[in-house]
């Protein structure tokens, strides 16, 4: 299992710089642009992030040994009911990110254990079949399911991923 973790930042460039020069993380694509109205990344983001997240951009890193980072950086700060404690525009935690062969079951799995479904299943991708979900556990924990490696879902994002 090759996981990936998320973080936002304020600085996406200083940020990517950083990961890279001091930690020998390597850059796979970004950084990327996603807003809330264009593209299946978009509407995924909408149903992860909910609306009024406007508009975000973000790089895919990984370590040497194919551990994944993404980088974020949001540009609103959109108000949010109370019971939505995933803040994705404070710098820190995102997400943890776990490959799944199966994301329905892998989702299921955290609802019956008492976590929560935050989005469903997402095709990201209709021609490579990618898929995404993300949960929460019963802590609030963000937990995104992939139903590929990260590494090859992202290193060749041409094709269907937006370009900034």
């Amino acid at each position: 299992m090759a996981p990936h973790f998320g973080l936002t930042v304020p600085d996406l460039e200083a940020a990517i710089h950083w990961y890279v020069s001091i930690l020998g993380f390597r850059l796979l694509t970004g950084p990327l642009e996603v807003s809330e109205q264009d593209s299946d990344l978009g509407k995924a983001a909408q149903a992860i992030y909910g609306k009024g997240f406007e508009q975000f951009r973000f790089a895919h890193l990984a370590t040497p040994d194919n551990i994944g980072l993404e980088l974020f950086q949001f540009k609103a700060t959109p108000s949010q009911p109370n019971e939505n404690n995933f803040q994705f525009w404070l710098g820190g935690y995102n997400h943890m990110g776990l490959t799944a062969v199966n994301v329905a079951e892998a989702v299921a799995g955290v609802v019956a254990a008492g976590g929560k479904d935050r989005s469903g299943v997402l095709l990201i991708n209709p021609q490579k079949g990618y898929e995404i979900a993300y949960c929460q556990d019963p802590w609030g924990t963000i937990i995104e399911f992939c139903s590929h490696p990260y590494v090859s879902m992202w290193e060749q994002a041409g094709d269907g991923a937006p370009k900034s």
